[in-house]
């Protein structure tokens, strides 16, 4: 075989080799039914869109079906999951890894990347995968009531509040791929046990969060956390529930519109993960016009360490066990009580009982955002209470 032909040999070689690596995933497509919900991303895929019926249907059909097909090609599944695998041994894991960019420059924390833990996943929060089993209910149960029972016979009064994920309050805004897989969600079955099988006083803030949204932005778009008027109707839920354990003693108040200033902030915590500048976001301030102005006990010290805020006009005092979503409502609770003590942590045996003998509160409240879900306390918390 002289070299003219194995040139054309191997040029065709090349050129059978290419057409297969093309057409092959389109044909496997062809073939193969289509797969409903991918196992490697959580999420539904799409489906074949519908004959178009209008002019506008069918200028959108396009897009539809190329959708589809970027769906549903042949080893789709595999390929993805090699890709996953390349990319982790590659280069590792990143902060962008962490965030999932939604529809018109809403944020995300989490991501839909098969074994993905991170920040307790709140995709998969979202989505109404990570579900509490009965017996852990149970436990949750048996050690909540214990906290509340010691407390309670200490004269102390014991609320158990929810900061909701922004993911709940605007799912509309994460990608239009991932949707619910089951009806109920982690927060929905806590709250339902609960409420059935306790008297524990349970704050859930998901509704009066998506009844305000429909008058005012109340997460930032960039930032994993409510802006100051979803912390403005926290608080006064929150209050709403305390006010009967102290029925003369806290006044819920709520801020009007022309009680905040329009500020400006840059991208928040989620934009600095995914390494995106130039943002600008409104950020409403609290005018707060009347009653004390709290006063940190200890100045110099950081917002993250525990900390006691007072307002000399007020009687009653609290130990708040809190994380980040507390920042917010510190302002506002600062002037509902004497005494208020921030102790950013989850709450535990050694800290509860030391804050307890130290500031002699009035009442504990136990602050957990949603992703923090499910989760059964430690046993040896409810275990050491006497």
């Amino acid at each position: 075989m002289n070299e003219r032909t194995l040139y054309k040999l191997d040029k065709a070689i090349l050129i059978l080799i290419f057409c297969l690596s093309i057409y092959t995933p389109f044909l496997i497509g062809i073939i193969q039914d289509d797969k409903i919900v991918s196992g490697v991303e959580k999420r539904n895929l799409a489906k074949f869109p519908l004959p178009p019926e209008s002019l506008k249907a069918f200028s959108e059909y396009p897009e539809g079906f190329n959708t589809y097909y970027s769906d549903h090609f042949g080893y789709r599944e595999v390929l993805t999951k090699v890709y996953f695998k390349l990319v982790n041994k590659l280069g590792g894991k990143t902060s962008v890894d962490d965030v999932t960019i939604g529809q018109d420059g809403w944020l995300f924390l989490g991501s839909i990347k098969p074994g993905y833990q991170g920040y307790n996943d709140p995709i998969g929060d979202a989505i109404n995968v990570n579900l509490f089993t009965e017996n852990e209910l149970k436990d949750f149960a048996r050690s909540i009531v214990t906290i509340k029972n010691w407390l309670s016979n200490k004269g102390i009064e014991y609320v158990y509040v929810i900061a909701p994920n922004k993911h709940t309050i605007y799912f509309e805004n994460l990608p239009k791929y991932i949707s619910k897989q089951n009806n109920k969600s982690s927060t929905d079955q806590l709250v339902e046990y609960l409420q059935e099988h306790t008297d524990v006083t349970v704050v859930d803030l998901r509704q009066s969060l998506l009844d305000e949204k429909k008058k005012h932005q109340v997460y930032f778009k960039t930032d994993t956390h409510w802006n100051q008027h979803g912390a403005n109707v926290a608080q006064f839920e929150i209050m709403k529930r305390i006010k009967p354990l102290f029925p003369e003693q806290i006044v819920p108040f709520l801020l009007d519109n022309n009680q905040f200033k329009i500020l400006h902030r840059g991208g928040g915590d989620l934009a600095g993960f995914a390494k995106i500048e130039n943002i600008k976001e409104d950020n409403p301030q609290p005018v707060f016009e009347a009653g004390c102005t709290p006063v940190n006990e200890t100045p110099d010290i950081k917002a993250r360490e525990t900390h006691t805020m007072v307002c000399e006009t007020q009687e009653l005092n609290a130990v708040i066990f809190r994380d980040s979503f507390f920042t917010a409502l510190q302002p506002y609770f600062s002037r509902q009580f004497h005494r208020s003590t921030y102790i950013w942590e989850k709450m535990n045996y050694t800290s509860l009982i030391k804050y307890v003998e130290q500031e002699t509160p009035d009442i504990v409240i136990d602050e957990v955002v949603e992703r923090s879900l499910p989760y059964t306390p430690s046993s040896a918390l409810f275990k050491s209470i006497p």
